[in-house]
């Protein structure tokens, strides 16, 4: 075969491999929404079924001879991004498929669904005992996966890879402490400032603010053909079912904060559904997975969400909408919005303590694969970090390390992605501006047409062809850096709380 035929050969691999993984979205969307507990045992077979069809693509005896061809291929002198990403994708896949071992592979998957439900008998008895382990199980089969895959790097290097491709947990650990002290400092500084007023927002009727926060998402550029709604989960996710099929679910409330949660979730559905038709045919559309789409999502929800310049244009939405906001002025909204107040719950803090969340949960992980944490002792180490971080201790375990689905949830080694996403916020911001430094006076006027432009031409249309680091560094030139994030944050919350910015 000559290069052309070999290229398609896996390029056709590829394809097959999203089929599984749009399969495998699907399973996630009903575990959530609807499958039934007596319908567990059953999904488990299936889902370990997916799974092993979805490696075995990467695990033939065309695999392994695709692979000895490739790995001669010099990527570097391949000018198409589109085929690099092609190769890329396919070596990774097929080193990550062929040292997999299967055994490990289908216990895992046996495991996830009833390590979903006894997290949640977790969470209903406020006993992390429960769930307990069940988390050590999954910790332990991923970490022997990981030192398959890899023999040679420390398990959570691998899975941190598997998360964010590319990225370097050294390199992750340095800004993150760039991002700590910067944040530290920040916080200090604020202490001294003008606090916002503490707000008690009207809560209204679930339904009309479902619909207004909807309508938001959809205004932003989340069209009703690209994607639905849904309001029957506990956390809101996007599900990726196709290049052109977004799912999102949320959960009921009448609290204005399931506005910001639809801008998150139509930020990542913008961002899956935006890949350009090549970058499709390739089978690599839906984006970098990871901390890139958390950056995009965290992008509409905080810097167009929370900005001064969306609330001029969407405030008096708001009060022609739901009655309960007639009586209140929109600088009382807007201000409430941004005060400071550390939080146990990640999902509703505020802008400038989020990211330690993220960043103390990385670090339990990290500390866990290292053998410096046992599991029995997860909770105590949680709520010990709550405390030094943010002033506050969980009173029961479905607040602290029962919180978050995602180690029950296949999520090991994500939560650096959070973090992530907000320092890559900062560096596409700072971009943003140097081409368009009038972007935020569109976005007053309700004009979401250039900022998304601006988005699908410099990241959505590139699907995951690249890296986070390499699309980073293509779209500002340098390498991961928390400093514009930071940026960002003082000059927004020094104005805020009557303080001069740095």
């Amino acid at each position: 075969m000559n290069y052309q035929q070999h290229l398609e050969t896996i390029t056709q691999i590829g394809r097959e491999f999203r089929y599984c993984k749009s399969v495998e979205s699907l399973f996630e969307l009903d575990q959530w929404s609807a499958l039934p507990r007596k319908g567990v045992d059953y999904r488990q077979e299936m889902a370990a079924y997916v799974a092993r069809e979805k490696t075995r693509l990467y695990c033939t005896d065309q695999a392994a001879q695709e692979e000895e061809y490739f790995a001669q291929v010099p990527l570097s002198e391949i000018g198409d991004e589109v085929e690099r990403g092609v190769i890329r994708t396919f070596l990774q896949r097929r080193r990550v498929a062929a040292r997999t071992p299967e055994d490990l592979q289908r216990q895992y998957s046996l495991i996830k669904a009833e390590c979903m439900e006894k997290w949640k008998q977790a969470r209903e008895a406020k006993d992390y005992r429960i769930f307990q382990p069940w988390l050590q199980q999954a910790f332990d089969l991923k970490g022997q996966i990981a030192k398959a895959i890899d023999p040679d790097r420390p398990a959570f290097d691998t899975l941190v890879g598997l998360t964010d491709d590319g990225a370097d947990v050294e390199e992750i650990s340095r800004e993150f402490d760039v991002l700590k002290e910067g944040l530290k400092a920040l916080m200090h500084k604020l202490s001294q400032g003008r606090a916002p007023q503490a707000v008690e927002y009207p809560q209204g009727d679930p339904a009309a603010m479902s619909a207004f926060a909807q309508s938001l998402a959809r205004e932003l550029g989340f069209p009703t053909d690209l994607g639905t709604f849904n309001d029957r989960v506990v956390h809101g996710f996007t599900s990726f079912m196709g290049p052109r099929d977004a799912r999102v679910s949320t959960y009921r409330s009448g609290s204005h904060e399931l506005i910001f949660t639809c801008l998150h979730e139509a930020g990542h559905a913008m961002y899956s559904t935006g890949s350009s038709q090549k970058v499709i045919d390739a089978g690599l559309w839906g984006g970098i997975e990871g901390g890139f789409h958390e950056a995009n999502s965290r992008f509409y929800e905080n810097m167009v969400g929370r900005s001064r310049a969306y609330w001029d244009y969407c405030f008096p939405k708001l009060v022609n909408t739901l009655p309960q906001f007639a009586g209140m002025d929109q600088d009382t909204f807007y201000l409430g919005l941004h005060r400071v107040q550390p939080s146990l719950k990640r999902i509703a803090s505020d802008e400038v303590t989020y990211s330690l969340h993220a960043i103390l949960r990385f670090e339990l992980e990290r500390d866990y694969f290292a053998g410096k944490l046992r599991a029995e002792d997860m909770a105590q180490a949680w709520n010990r970090k709550y405390q030094d971080y943010l002033g506050l201790c969980p009173p029961d375990d479905t607040q602290g390390v029962l919180q978050d689905m995602h180690w029950a949830g296949d999520y090991i080694g994500y939560f650096q992605s959070y973090a992530l996403g907000n320092i890559y916020d900062g560096q596409i911001l700072q971009a943003l501006e140097r081409d368009k430094p009038d972007w935020q006076e569109d976005i007053r006027r309700g004009k979401f047409g250039p900022l998304n432009d601006w988005m699908r031409e410099n990241i959505w249309s590139h699907g995951c062809c690249l890296t986070a680091g390499e699309l980073v560094k293509q779209i500002t030139g340098s390498s991961l850096d928390a400093r514009p994030f930071l940026k960002y944050l003082d000059e927004k919350y020094s104005v805020l709380y009557g303080l001069a910015p740095q």
